[in-house]
C-alpha cells in the first residue's frame, strides 16, 4: 500500500526543534491546553505514522512534547507543518507555552512543524545542529520495509505504521522555508538548564540522504549528518529521547553515558532499524538492554516492523508503546 504525504525541500535561513516524547500505551494524553507546566515529566508523542488514538492524523515523521522539571520541550516537529498543527489542537497544546525546541536533524520528516512553531512562537529558542546544508528534493519515493516484508503481520494494528503494515511513501517535496528568529548552532553537548543536556553526535554513515545498510556494494558509506539528542536527568538515569538514531542508537547512548557520568535508563525516539535483517536487529537489541543496561525503550518513528517486535520480546513490559499520541511518564 503506498500513502502520499509531502516532505520539504529544505532551504534553512535558521531553523528549529521540539523535545520529543516517549509514551505509555495506546491512551490518548490527558488534554495539555493551557495548563501551567507541571511537576509532572512526561513525553508526548506530536507526529509519527503510527498510533492507537483514531483521532490523530498520522505521517512519516517524527515530534514529541518533553515536560521535565516545570520545562516544555520541542523535540523535532515533523513532516507537514499543517497537519502537525492539527494534531497539537487535537491534543490540546499552546505552542506558546514552549521553552525552547531542538531539532535532531535537518531531515524534512523532522523539521517541517517549525514553520508553525516560529508563526505562535516567534522568539522561542531553537537549537539546531551545526551543519544545516540545504538536503534538496527528496526521492520520489521512500521504501522502510526492511529485508523482512512479513514483519508487520506480527505486530497488531495500533504498532503498524497507517495502521495497515504500509512500508511505501511517495514523497512530495513541498518547497516551503521555515525560519526563526533565536537559533543556537551546536557543535558540542550543551548543558540548557538543570538536568538537561542536548548530546552532540555525527553520523558515520549519512550525508544529507539516506546512505541504508552502511558499506553496502550499493551504497559506499557516507558520512558527516550531524544529529542532536536530548537527555534528562532522573534519579533511575538519563531518559534519553533521539530523532532518528542515524549515529546509530547504540553509539548515541555511550555518548550520553560518556557525557553525563550517568546511566541510561530510558531510550524513546526513532532508532532507525527498518534497513536491517533479523540477525543484526537481534544483536543490537541484546546490546542495548544487556551490554548497555537500559532498562526501557519506547521505539517509534522509523524503528521499523521488524524492531518493533524484537524489542517488545526482549523487553516485555518495560517495553513502553510510543505511537501518536500516546505518553511516558518518567520520575525526577
Amino acid at each position: 500500500m503506498t500513502k502520499h504525504f509531502s516532505f520539504l525541500t529544505l532551504l534553512f535561513v535558521a531553523g528549529a526543534a521540539i523535545v520529543f516524547g516517549l509514551t505509555t500505551l495506546a491512551h490518548p494524553p490527558r488534554a495539555l491546553a493551557g495548563l501551567p507546566p507541571t511537576n509532572e515529566n512526561r513525553i508526548t508523542s506530536l507526529y509519527d505514522a503510527f498510533s492507537a488514538n483514531d483521532n490523530l492524523e498520522q505521517d512519516w515523521g517524527y515530534s514529541a512534547l518533553v515536560e521535565y522539571n516545570g520545562k516544555r520541550i520541542l523535540f523535532d516537529a515533523g513532516n507537514n507543518a499543517d497537519l502537525f498543527k492539527r494534531n497539537v489542537d487535537k491534543l490540546g497544546l499552546d505552542l506558546r507555552t514552549i521553552d525552547f525546541a531542538v531539532l535532531s536533524h535537518p531531515h524534512a520528516d523532522h523539521l517541517s512543524g517549525f514553520n508553525y512553531l516560529a508563526q505562535v512562537n516567534p522568539d522561542v529558542k531553537i537549537y539546531l545542529p551545526f551543519d544545516l546544508h540545504a538536503l534538496g528534493a527528496s526521492p520520489s519515493v521512500f521504501r522502510f520495509g526492511g529485508p523482512d516484508s512479513n514483519a508487520a503481520s506480527a505486530l497488531p494494528p495500533e504498532q503498524r505504521y497507517y495502521g495497515t503494515g504500509a512500508t511505501e511513501v511517495n514523497l512530495l517535496p513541498s518547497g516551503r522555508f521555515y525560519r526563526a528568529r533565536n537559533v543556537e548552532y551546536l557543535r558540542e553537548n550543551l548543558d540548557v538548564a538543570p538536568g538537561i543536556k542536548i548530546i552532540a553526535t555525527k553520523s558515520p554513515y549519512l550525508g544529507g540522504f539516506n546512505g541504508y545498510p552502511p558499506n553496502s556494494p550499493e551504497k559506499p558509506t557516507l558520512s558527516g549528518l550531524p544529529e542532536l539528542s536530548l537527555s534528562l536527568d532522573t534519579s533511575q538515569g538519563e531518559v534519553l529521547v533521539v530523532g532518528c538514531s542515524h549515529t546509530g542508537v547504540e553509539e548515541i547512548i555511550k555518548a550520553t553515558r560518556n557525557a553525563t557520568g550517568k546511566p541510561v535508563d530510558t531510550v524513546a525516539g526513532g532508532f532507525h532499524l527498518f534497513p536491517y535483517d533479523q540477525a543484526y536487529v537481534l544483536a543490537l537489541v541484546d546490546k542495548v538492554k544487556n551490554e548497555l543496561g537500559v532498562r526501557r525503550v519506547s521505539p517509534s518513528h522509523c524503528t521499523g516492523h521488524l524492531a518493533f517486535k524484537a524489542f517488545k520480546d526482549a523487553y516485555q513490559d518495560r517495553y513502553i508503546y510510543g505511537g501518536l499520541g500516546s505518553q511516558l511518564i518518567f520520575p525526577a
